[in-house]
């Protein structure tokens, strides 16, 4: 037997083998990608059918997800109130978003309140009054409602509002996530307004119904995966974001 031959001939079979395999897998990732768009254009239609109109961009990833055990952080009111009482007005004309980023970070640190979650969010401009914000974030993802607002006047802190749920323990239990075209359905079966609704962000985040959460309990509670659905300058709805 020509052992030559027959190794070149097994070679190119392995290779026509391995080419078969990838054409087939990207004919499948191309059918499926196919469908998604069919199903997202499909929901589009249908919410403005019902007056719900998407002006962002639709998720297409939504990984597996634990739930998250968190606790509410109490604030040690005098060494906020002596951080207050100790400032140096930074002047209007170096009121920059770089400065005014490095003044509340600063502010925040000597509270002894930064933590790696703390992430900044927004700075928000209403004549002479200043918001800057931070979020809650673990792993990429939002703890809502979950922040510090800072609020500056003439340049310096006037007021420091902080809601802060700290990460206690993340699930080893991961679960499916819904799509966010799925949540969007869900959000229109359960909308009751009857004005136009202009959908701005869908976000997956960590949710926990404040209204039922015991802030002055140090008891732990839970924080599940949701769809953030942010409508009509600044509504809020959360859509549960495990598969049922």
């Amino acid at each position: 037997m020509d052992w030559t031959k027959a190794k070149s001939l097994l070679i190119v079979a392995l290779i026509v083998t391995n080419l078969l395999l990838i054409a087939t897998y990207y004919f499948q990732s191309d059918r499926f990608q196919n469908d998604r768009k069919e199903m997202q254009d499909a929901t589009i239609k249908l919410l403005e059918e019902k007056n719900i109109f998407v002006e962002t961009d639709i998720p297409k990833e939504h990984p597996r997800m634990p739930k998250l055990t968190v606790q509410y952080d109490k604030l040690n009111e005098d060494v906020i109130d002596e951080q207050l009482a100790n400032q140096e007005a930074l002047p209007e004309a170096e009121q920059t978003d770089e400065n005014l980023i490095s003044m509340t970070t600063g502010f925040i640190k000597r509270c002894n309140l930064m933590t790696e979650n703390v992430t900044f969010d927004s700075i928000e401009r209403t004549d002479k009054i200043i918001r800057v914000t931070y979020k809650n974030y673990i792993d990429g993802i939002a703890i809502e409602d979950s922040d510090i607002i800072c609020t500056v006047t003439d340049g310096k802190i006037t007021d420091f509002k902080r809601y802060w749920l700290n990460p206690v323990e993340v699930s080893d239990n991961q679960k499916e996530v819904i799509p966010a075209v799925a949540a969007l359905i869900k959000f229109m079966s359960e909308n009751t307004e009857e004005e136009k609704i202009y959908v701005q962000k869908i976000a997956l985040v960590y949710w926990l119904d404040s209204s039922a959460f015991d802030a002055e309990s140090p008891v732990t509670d839970t924080a599940f995966p949701a769809w953030e659905i942010t409508y009509n300058q600044g509504k809020v709805q959360y859509v549960s974001a495990w598969e049922q």
